[in-house]
C-alpha cells in the first residue's frame, strides 16, 4: 500500500538542478506538492543532501534527498508546491482519441500508413 501524503503527477522533463556547488541537468519523473523523484544522471548525491530543482522556468523548489539508488533520487522539498505548479508541469494526455489525432490531407481524409521499405509505383 502506498503511504504518500500527496498525489503525484507525471512530469518526465529534464530540469535545471544544483546540488551544492554542482549545476547540471536532471530528469524529473514524478511531482506533488511535497517533492519528486528524479534521475541524477552523473551527478553524485547522498541522502541528505541539500538540493534546488528548477521547475520549467516557474520557479525553484529547494529540498532535500531523502533517498538514492542506482541513478535516482527522491526529493523532498523544504516548502510545499501550489498544486496549479504541479499540475502545469505535470503530464497531460490528448484530450481526443487515436482516431482524430490521425494525420490527415488538406480535405480531412485519413492518410494512408507509410510502408517502410515499398517504393511508390511511378506513372
Amino acid at each position: 500500500m502506498d503511504s504518500r501524503a500527496w498525489d503525484r503527477q507525471i512530469v518526465e522533463k529534464q530540469v535545471d538542478c544544483r546540488l551544492g556547488e554542482t549545476t547540471g541537468r536532471v530528469f524529473l519523473y514524478n511531482l506533488s506538492v511535497g517533492g519528486g523523484m528524479i534521475d541524477v544522471g552523473s551527478m553524485r548525491m547522498a541522502v541528505g543532501d541539500s538540493i534546488e530543482i528548477g521547475l520549467g522556468g516557474i520557479q525553484r523548489a529547494a529540498g532535500e534527498v531523502v533517498w538514492a539508488h542506482d541513478g535516482c533520487a527522491g526529493v523532498r522539498f523544504a516548502t510545499a508546491l501550489h498544486e496549479a505548479v504541479v499540475r502545469h508541469l505535470g503530464f497531460n494526455p490528448p484530450t481526443i482519441g487515436f482516431e482524430e489525432q490521425a494525420p490527415r490531407d488538406r480535405f480531412g481524409r485519413i492518410l494512408p500508413p507509410i510502408n517502410a521499405g515499398e517504393r511508390p509505383a511511378l506513372y
